[in-house]
């Protein structure tokens, strides 16, 4: 029987063919004779290791193997790790397949990796590889980790639905299109991260839609031509940080936690061109950290996300913010403003000098509150002029009542006018000569006084 199929692989190796033979058991040694041996192709047939339902017995041993055809093994079962460290291989697809680990350092490939709907036992290890092609692990289940640091992948990483035991590990990789975990669940590494992505180049997008991470999703550093979308599922790190997002840069960003996450999102010194977000039906367990983060707009774009006022985001902001600091505040208002919402703009700086003010202790709130009450801290000019207002009718009012005021040079004061009195004490870079006409004294120099004070 082991003849026979051995006589089939070999046939089929030559000619090119796909050999389904479920249940036959295959050693690793015949593989890799085969693979090893030279391409030995039937005329005008280009030579290809296309095997399915097998069992592999023994380890499959390529390590520096240059191996000239593509090498598919499908829905196969691996007794022992497949080794691949240094290989070059044209390309390589174990979709379905069951193996106890991948280890790959250093693997090059001039085309795809397939890994789909795959069991790996233990971990996947691909540090350093160089892939032209994409990486593709969709839906398997990881029993370790993913190591691709420092890879470097001309096509997309794709782990979408995907179930990887102890982290995805992506430091200083460079992805040439898209980092896709959509729908995939990722427990936590040894070092508390779930995901760690950065600081590595991606020229297309990261996609982490209803992930479910059990630990950080490290993007610091991270820098992405497309957009960053962090939305739905669950990232649960209540007691350190679900997202890190500080340094990273991309043309927009989408952050809409599910409503269960726990853990601090930090977006320090990031820039983004635009930001999606909700700030309405933010998880009750996430802190945000705002500090030095750029963005030129606030956009809505999902009719699923509710609009939100000014009052609302300010309202965020206090409530998950991780303490004050006058720059997320100056960083709202300009992309207000770039929006044409210029009164939202000055509500915003108002709060801001408020809050300013109080952590300059109990001298600056009280001077802030006198600033508030009066002026709208400069920002409501209006609050001023009716301020004016009162004072000058009120002066006037006093002065009706207690005037005419005593002459500084009698037969030389105007006629007595307590308006422009008022107005002549109360501006003084306007001159109607009334101020230096008439000498105030008890009362009247008292209520002169704090018409100055005000003025």
């Amino acid at each position: 029987m082991r003849r026979s199929v051995g006589a089939r692989l070999r046939r089929a190796y030559r000619d090119g063919a796909p050999l389904d033979l479920p249940g036959a058991v295959i050693s690793a040694d015949l593989l890799a004779a085969l693979l090893l041996g030279g391409p030995g192709s039937a005329a005008g047939r280009v030579a290809r290791l296309d095997l399915a339902g097998v069992r592999i017995t023994g380890m499959l041993d390529l390590t520096g193997a240059r191996i000239a055809t593509p090498l598919r093994l499908r829905r196969c079962v691996f007794d022992e790790t497949l080794l691949l460290e240094h290989a070059e291989l044209v390309q390589m697809t174990l979709d379905g397949s069951v193996l106890p680990g991948i280890q790959a350092e250093g693997l090059r490939v001039s085309g795809d990796v397939g890994v789909r709907d795959a069991g790996i036992a233990g971990d996947i290890g691909m540090l350093a590889a160089h892939v032209a092609g994409s990486v593709e692990l969709d839906r398997s289940t990881v029993g370790g980790t993913v190591f691709l640091q420092r890879a470097d992948v001309g096509g997309h990483v794709r782990l979408r639905g995907a179930h990887v035991a102890h982290g995805v590990k992506l430091f200083g990789a460079r992805i040439g299109g898209n980092l896709d975990l959509a729908d995939a669940r990722i427990g936590r590494a040894r070092d508390n991260a779930a995901a760690v992505a950065g600081p590595s180049e991606v020229g297309g997008s990261i996609f982490a839609r209803d992930v479910h991470a059990d630990g950080e999703l490290h993007l610091i550093g991270v820098q992405v031509g497309g957009s960053i979308a962090v939305q739905g599922g669950t990232l649960r790190c209540p007691d350190g940080y679900a997202v890190l997002l500080i340094e990273a840069q991309a043309r927009l960003l989408t952050l809409r936690p599910g409503p269960d996450s726990a853990g601090q999102i930090s977006l320090r010194d990031a820039r983004f061109g635009r930001i999606i977000d909700d700030p309405v039906g933010w998880p009750r367990d996430c802190r945000i950290e705002l500090d030095g983060l750029g963005y030129e707009r606030l956009t809505r774009r999902s009719d699923d996300v509710a609009t939100w006022t000014a009052s609302q985001r300010l309202d965020w902001m206090a409530r998950f913010g991780t303490g004050f600091a006058p720059g997320p505040y100056d960083q709202l208002a300009a992309a207000l403003r770039r929006d044409g919402r210029e009164q939202d703009a000055r509500q915003v700086l108002v709060v801001r000098e408020r809050l300013r003010h109080r952590a300059m202790g109990r001298l600056g709130a009280l001077w802030g509150a006198i600033q508030d009450a009066t002026i709208g801290f400069g920002y409501r000019p209006g609050r001023a002029l009716l301020w004016l207002l009162m004072v000058v009718a009120a002066s006037t009012a006093w002065f009706a009542w207690s005037g005419p005021l005593r002459a500084v040079k009698a037969g030389e004061a105007p006629t007595w006018d307590p308006l422009l009195y008022s107005l002549d004490v109360l501006v003084p870079l306007v001159s109607f000569g009334h101020d230096q006409a008439w000498d105030p004294v008890g009362a009247d120099k008292a209520v002169t006084v704090a018409v100055m004070v005000a003025g």
